[in-house]
């Protein structure tokens, strides 16, 4: 992973390259747009966002390229990587102007908000336009246009999920930002600065308005509780990742630290509902300062 990072750090066309050559990759796996991501991040917050842009001006049009070539559709490949690398560049340009990683962070659960908000302001029933969608791709995939098995149970659920997947795709979306800038900062330590992002990480902590931020978004739910969910949604997700840097600097230096924290992770991957507790501790920390 290192030596993929120093590669794309020793020139702007080594940088295309690589970014490029995942972002195509990401068509069968995606979970590798969020490392091209996490390098384009590299680039911007090492090299600055002058540097950056021309990167990502050159994975764009090797994205169109290939899409065409590839795809038949250039438009749907530059979504998919403009979707994450447009903003990574400008908040690891952030990143590369505050010398900090938190603020960028909160800037993701800005976005987040923004996202959401902004759905919402562009259709007037969106768990409505979802399910449309939805039932529109399942009637294609399904033989002689109709629902599997004329199935009214998946229709109804289809129903009462689509209500609430502006925030889902907004939580994975701002996920995809966090995770490419969490990772780049931490390539960043490695390269030149060893043991910087653990001090930084740890030392994390959010500001009290965040509190005022999630009441206002509780407040939302006496209006429309799928608008107050699909808020929370992606500023949960943004908001937990403080409580990591909290749990490894509580159990820093102290015996089976590892295996508490390989718990802890083991947790998450099989409760992910958990990141709303590691959310609320994040706030509590805000106001309670755990580490003192």
């Amino acid at each position: 992973m290192q030596a993929l990072a120093r590669y794309s750090l020793s020139g702007p066309w080594q940088a295309v390259l690589v970014i490029s050559l995942l972002g195509i990759g990401a068509w069968i796996l995606f979970p590798l747009m969020y490392l091209s991501g996490a390098l384009l991040a590299l680039v911007a917050m090492q090299m600055g966002p002058g540097k950056a842009s021309q990167v990502l001006l050159g994975g764009l049009v090797a994205q169109g390229i290939a899409g065409t070539v590839l795809m038949a559709s250039p438009s749907v490949a530059l979504a998919l990587a403009a979707v994450i690398w447009v903003p990574i560049v400008a908040l690891g340009g952030q990143v590369w102007n505050r010398a900090s990683l938190p603020p960028a962070l909160a800037t993701v659960a800005l976005l987040g908000l923004v996202a959401v908000m902004g759905f919402y302001l562009l259709h007037e029933d969106p768990g409505l336009w979802w399910q449309e969608r939805l039932e529109h791709t399942m009637a294609v995939r399904a033989p002689d246009g109709l629902m599997p098995g004329g199935d009214e149970d998946l229709a109804a659920l289809i129903g009462r999920v689509a209500a609430y997947l502006p925030g889902a795709f907004a939580g994975v979306w701002v996920m995809g930002l966090a995770a490419g800038l969490v990772l780049g900062r931490w390539l960043q330590s490695c390269l030149y600065r060893p043991g910087a992002f653990g001090i930084e990480f740890q030392a994390w902590r959010l500001g009290k308005r965040w509190s005022g931020v999630v009441a206002a978004c509780l407040f939302v739910a006496s209006w429309r509780t799928d608008l107050a969910i699909n808020l929370l949604v992606p500023l949960t997700v943004v908001l937990s990742l403080p409580a990591f840097g909290l749990m490894h600097a509580l159990l820093q230096g102290r015996a089976g630290a590892k295996i508490w924290l390989g718990l802890l992770y083991a947790a998450l991957l099989l409760m992910p509902h958990l990141v709303v507790v590691l959310a609320v501790v994040a706030l509590l920390d805000g106001w309670l300062d755990f580490r003192a």
